[in-house]
């Protein structure tokens, strides 16, 4: 729902949230193009992925690019295969959209590339071909639309920004393996998009949402007190901080780490890393739609959770493994 606010904000339209026309026709275009991608497999797999041969008049032959060739040279441009890592409630959903609002961009909201990924292991979809086909197609076809700020070009850069639930299947060293797959699929150069959140703030409202206090703690002024499940979520985060990390040193400069906070207190900024470490153009209309919207302070939430100076300490003590947290602590708020 976040997804179709933000698009509606940067036409100026008002957004209804007991409207369902929107997310009813978002529903059908995934529908239907889903199940064109898997056509799309059957046909590259069943058929010459390069052209089909008809003969509409006896010995008179005739050649055309088959449906799937013509979908997949929207994807000739292709020049960069994104995904996020990260942590769950730490503003992956702001960034993807921002990005997905770039006229050559195309990040769904909610596909779950790693989860999916077995999906794309069945013997059907052996031929790297067609899985390719299917990712690209798949990926174009969720939840979003290219109209939200008038533009529609051909996209240069593809990705997945599902972040905490990649770097979750990723705190099995082994699973670095899968994104090594995928990127012999995709077959163009794969960046990481690494969205980091003060740990106090994003442990505590892992908290709050897994003990669903959101709303008693905003509306009563309310302080949860979970010592047990407080420490849980602190193992939790740093198992992710350490699978973010093997991905930092795998990949060196293909990863960027972006402060989720630098999205709301300096937008224009964050936008321009982001584009440039994508490889594409940040346009001044472009940066002015996306900044005007995107303002405010960054959420904090470590004072609607009792910390215990045991686990403040300790937490603080983690923190100083990894590079990416160094610039955070439990009494600094970002200004």
């Amino acid at each position: 729902m976040a997804y179709f606010y933000f698009c509606r904000s940067l036409t100026g339209d008002e957004y209804d949230a007991s409207s369902t026309n929107s997310v009813s026709f978002a529903a059908y275009r995934v529908s239907y193009k889903l199940f064109t991608a898997y056509l799309l497999s059957l046909i590259s797999w069943k058929t010459p992925l390069g052209r089909f041969v008809i003969s509409p008049k006896e010995n008179e032959e005739t050649t055309f690019l088959s449906p799937a060739e013509n979908l997949f040279k929207v994807y000739d441009g292709v020049e960069t295969f994104v995904m996020f890592i990260g942590y769950p409630r730490s503003s992956h959903s702001l960034v993807g959209a921002i990005l997905d609002a770039h006229p050559e961009i195309v990040i769904p909201h909610e596909f779950n590339l790693m989860q999916k990924w077995k999906k794309y292991q069945s013997s059907i979809l052996k031929k790297k071909t067609c899985r390719k086909i299917l990712y690209f197609t798949t990926f174009t076809i969720f939840p979003r639309d290219k109209l939200c700020l008038g533009y529609v070009q051909e996209p240069i850069v593809i990705g997945d920004k599902k972040g905490g639930d990649t770097s979750f299947i990723l705190i099995d060293p082994n699973k670095l393996s899968v994104l090594e797959e995928i990127n012999q699929v995709v077959q163009v150069p794969m960046k990481f998009i690494h969205v980091t959140r003060n740990p106090f703030d994003n442990i505590s409202t892992m908290l709050l949402r897994n003990t669903r206090s959101r709303d008693s703690v905003r509306e009563e002024g309310a302080r949860v007190n979970r010592t047990r499940g407080l420490d849980v979520i602190i193992g939790r985060y740093f198992e992710l901080a350490a699978s973010n990390q093997r991905v930092r040193e795998r990949y060196g400069d293909a990863v960027i780490d972006i402060p989720g906070h630098e999205t709301v207190l300096r937008p224009k900024e964050t936008l321009q890393r982001l584009c440039d470490h994508l490889g594409v153009t940040c346009s001044e209309d472009y940066l002015e739609k996306c900044s005007k919207i995107m303002f405010g302070t960054p959420s904090v939430t470590r004072d609607k959770v009792v910390w215990s100076e045991e686990q403040i300490m300790r937490v603080t003590e983690l923190m100083k493994s990894y590079p990416f947290l160094e610039d955070y602590s439990f009494d600094k708020y970002h200004s």
